[in-house]
Formats: C-alpha cells, structure tokens, sequence
C-alpha cells in the first residue's frame, strides 16, 4: 500500500483540478516490480511468522546494506516488500538483476536473525486472525487493520493472507494506458492461474480453488474489473471514469484539517464527496482514496523527491510469488506494454477466443465467466474454460506468441518457467498439489527446503520437482 502526502490541502472539486497528474510520461515510460515475501520460523513447532521485532531488524539491515529503502512494510509483520529500480523498455535485464539482488540480500538478511522465506507464496497454515495479532505499527496500517472493523474482516484476510508481485508501467499516454489496461484485465484470469504458487490449503483448510482470487472478491467494488473498462472509447473516457470512481471510493479512514489519520467506527463510511461538506476535499483525500482503490490493474500515483503526485502509473496486481513469477510478471507486463507488434498479436488471440476488444461492450460476460471458472477451478488448473477455448489451448498458442517476439530475443533462460508452463499446463500451483496433498506434508517441505533453489529464478515448480512428478506417474 503507498503512502500519500498528509500536508497537500489544495482543493479538488473535480479530477479536472488534478488532470495534468495522468498525462503520461511520454518517450520516459518505465517499468518496475515490487516483490511480496513471507518470513517464517523454520524452528518453532507451528512454523510461527515473523514477527514485529524481526521484521524491523530483516528490513532496516538489508535496507543499509544498499543504503535505501526498498524493502518496505506490509500491514502484517510476516511480509516484506522488495522495489526495484524502474527502468526504460530495453532494461529489462537490468530490472530483474537488480530485483534478484535484493531478493537474495533481504532473505540472507533474514537466516541470519533465524527465518525462513515461505517457498509458497503464502503460509498455508497460519490463519488471517493469526497475522492480524501482529500489525506494523504504522499509522495508515494501524489505522486499517489493529483491529480490523468488523465489516472490514474479509478485507483484512485478503492483505494478510495473500502475497503477489505487481508491476508497474509508467503510460506514455492516455491512450497507451487504456490499451494495455483492457489487454491486461482480458488477460487476468489467466495470468493469475500460470502464476499461481500457492498450496492446496487457505488458512490451514484444503481449498481446490485460487485462494488469491477468492480472497479479492471482498474488496468488491474498491476490486477485481471496474465497470468503467467496458464502456471507455478513449483513454480520457478511462482516466475520467477512474476519477469519478476514486471521488465515490467509500472511505473507512481519511485525513483531517491536521493531517492527521480519522477512523470511522464499523458500518460508517464517507468518500471524498461527502468530504466536501467539512472542507476536506483536499489533494491528500482525493490521492489517499485512490490508493484504496485495489483493482486487478490499479491505476496509482508516481511522486517526486517530495512526495509530490507528479504522474500516474497502472500496476498489474494478478501475479503469484515464487521462484520465477517475478520475472515472468515483468516479462509479460513490459513486453505487452512496450512491443506494439507482440501486443496486436495477443489482442489478435483474445478475440479470436473470444474477447474482443474492438468491442469492449460484448467483454463482460465471458471476461466474468472467465473469473469464475478460473478462480474456481477445483483442481483444474487452466483445464477451465476461457472465452469460446480452454486455458491450456489458449496458453500454447499464446506461448508461440512469446517464443517469436523479437522483444524478448536474448532472454530464453528467463523464459523457460512461462513457457514450460504454458506448453505442459503445470502451472507451480498445480505441482504444489499433486506433491503436497496433506497440510502436514506441505508444512514439512516448507520447513526442510533448502533456500539455495531460490538462486535460480529461471526455474519453475515443474522443472524443479521434474524427477518427483515423474514417479507419480
């Protein structure tokens, strides 16, 4: 979740006071990521998570040994989040380096002071009220969550439980952001299940379906596809449905004429509308309720040196965590964002399986039953319908895609997991259930691995597991 800046008290009357901030970035479009990681006690008898203590002695070490900040909290104490640097289209290399880099340091950081990285991209046994016993003790994260509202529980499960990878492209232009915002959520469900690294098991109980994307249905209309995508014929049209969305976001919590955080009691809400009424219809209101806004693509704020919203930027939020899925979740985001020609082929293979963008109007209800089917699979894994295909026929033609795209020459070896996943539809949540079909068996795999596989971010559960799955047979 990103900060905002508590002392902005310009007036915002409409998202034409604040328009200039979505313009894009022109010829200067980037890309970053930022890595969600769980931290656990390999040695304590119920795998117990990291704690408050720990999770400040994990962040501020590795955070001095680059002398930055790109480890950054969570809302529960299990997590940190590594940023990488962001960087131009022809960077790529340049940004998973970077991210790998800091990936190795915070977790070598964090085996010195006795923890363990989660090997799934969740702790399959620790319930959503066991984390929430150990918010970090930050304003905006107290505010939200110590203790939750009691009708903002399933809210709370889902920033506790689930972990992913975002990325993030800063648009070139209104127009650029639309494209690859409607690309990307005609892509979603389908990209949220290739990278899928959770077990069979959600809050220590089996669960067949993904357990991210049944968690993100709490976040309802502050979630998932907002309906403004299916109706806007430009990017402007967009951006302005974004802005009517984010001045109408029902607000638990905002800022006052001090700065200071207000929590409304449970069953009260305002927005930034009805802030009006007491004057507080200031840019630090209008940016604080776009950042609770938590869409599978997130439109969201770029600052400067001074906190100052200089820019916009969209996220993809649908990737899973794991040995490789930071990687992919670049590779796909910029590639469709930066190679025009890999894009048209991709919107080419989504209409012809049904969801045609040209006519965006007719995309609600297969991109829905898509949703459901996927987040629903029940140990289908891309055996599930999508659009007029299946998601397995779709990933094959879809990984031909990505073997002829001239943008990705050189990087085969950070291909492998996607394409490996996509030819033989072993997704590492799919591995993960065949393997670890009991709660104990995955508790002891996660207690027993060795970290070292995670030296290698060019693997995948299947390449990995590849002689145990083969005995299976």
């Amino acid at each position: 979740m990103s900060e905002v800046n508590a002392s902005d008290t310009r007036r915002i009357e409409s998202i034409d006071d604040v328009i200039d901030t979505y313009a894009g970035v022109g010829a200067d479009a980037k890309a970053g990521i930022e890595v969600e990681l769980a931290f656990f006690d390999p040695e304590s008898a119920d795998l117990a998570p990291m704690t408050i203590a720990q999770n400040k002695v994990a962040k501020n070490t590795t955070n001095a040994e680059y002398d930055g900040d790109f480890v950054r909290n969570e809302p529960t104490s299990e997590m940190l989040e590594v940023g990488s640097i962001a960087r131009g289209p022809k960077d790529l290399r340049m940004i998973m380096d970077d991210t790998n880099k800091k990936i190795v340091c915070l977790t070598q950081k964090a085996a010195t002071i006795g923890l363990k990285r989660s090997y799934f991209q969740h702790l399959p046994n620790k319930s959503a009220a066991d984390l929430l016993n150990n918010v970090m003790d930050i304003e905006r994260y107290q505010a939200f969550f110590a203790p939750p509202r009691k009708d903002m529980q399933a809210i709370a499960a889902y920033f506790s439980v689930c972990k992913s990878n975002q990325v993030s492209i800063s648009y070139r232009s209104p127009g650029h952001l639309l494209e690859n915002v409607r690309r990307l959520y005609c892509l979603a469900p389908f990209l949220f299940m290739i990278t899928d690294n959770a077990a069979p098991f959600n809050e220590g109980h089996a669960f067949t379906g993904h357990v991210g994307m049944h968690h993100r249905t709490s976040l309802k209309d502050r979630g998932g596809v907002p309906p403004y995508i299916y109706s806007a014929k430009t990017g402007d049209d967009y951006i302005h449905g974004h802005g009517d969305h984010v001045i109408n976001n029902p607000l638990f919590v905002y800022y006052d004429e001090h700065g200071k955080l207000i929590r409304l009691p449970s069953g009260t809400w305002t927005s930034f509308n009805k802030l009006r009424e007491q004057g507080l219809n200031t840019a630090t209101n209008y940016f604080f309720a776009e950042s609770i806004l938590w869409p599978d693509i997130k439109i969201a704020a770029l600052k400067d040196e001074n906190n100052q919203v200089v820019n916009h930027r969209y996220e993809a939020r649908m990737f899973g965590v794991g040995l490789h899925q930071h990687q992919t979740a670049l590779l796909l985001t910029a590639t469709l964002a930066f190679d025009p020609e890999f894009a048209k082929q991709v919107d080419i293979l989504l209409a012809r399986s049904g969801l045609n963008q040209m006519q965006p109007k007719t995309l609600q209800k297969p991109l829905e039953a898509a949703y459901k089917a996927a987040q629903n699979h029940n140990g289908r894994f891309l055996n599930v319908p999508y659009g007029n295909t299946t998601m397995l026929a779709f990933a094959q033609k879809f990984a031909t895609l990505i073997e002829n795209s001239t943008y990705l020459e050189g990087l085969e070896d950070e291909l492998g997991p996607l394409l490996t996943i996509c030819h033989t539809g072993c997704t590492d949540s799919k591995v993960n259930a065949l393997l670890f079909n009991t709660l104990e068996s995955a508790l002891t795999f996660q207690r027993d691995y060795d970290p070292v596989i995670f030296k290698n971010p060019n693997l995948c559960a299947y390449t990995l597991f590849e002689k145990q799955l083969k005995k299976l047979k």
